[in-house]
């Protein structure tokens, strides 16, 4: 695995990212309801892209309220238990420190 780099503290990528550090799972729908964002697929693809990071996708099913039964296939974003052990072994406290900055951020107490 590449080393992974850290994205800009005040983009929706850095706050996806802050959310998978900290061992949460989430939807689309999810991070939405969080950030009012609708380009979440756009952002994991950065991270793992052009930021290295070792995002799982499992896919989920739900039916709609499509008049005609229809059901929706989607994906609930992870790094997986143990990835994330490794990955805070071999980065440290920067990995704390990126999690605290964005946290300051969503907060309103640091517009990097």
């Amino acid at each position: 695995m590449s080393k992974p780099t850290f994205p800009r503290i005040n983009t929706l990528t850095a706050r996806a990212l802050m959310r998978l550090l900290l061992g949460e799972q989430f939807t689309h729908r999810d991070f939405q309801n969080e950030t009012a964002s609708y380009r979440l697929s756009s952002n994991i693809e950065q991270l793992r892209n052009r930021h290295n990071w070792p995002i799982e996708t499992t896919d989920e099913t739900a039916p709609t309220k499509d008049k005609v039964g229809r059901v929706a296939t989607y994906g609930r974003y992870s790094i997986e238990p143990d990835v994330l052990t490794g990955l805070r072994l071999m980065m440290g406290e920067r990995l704390t420190l990126f999690i605290h900055a964005v946290q300051r951020f969503e907060q309103g107490g640091n517009h990097a």
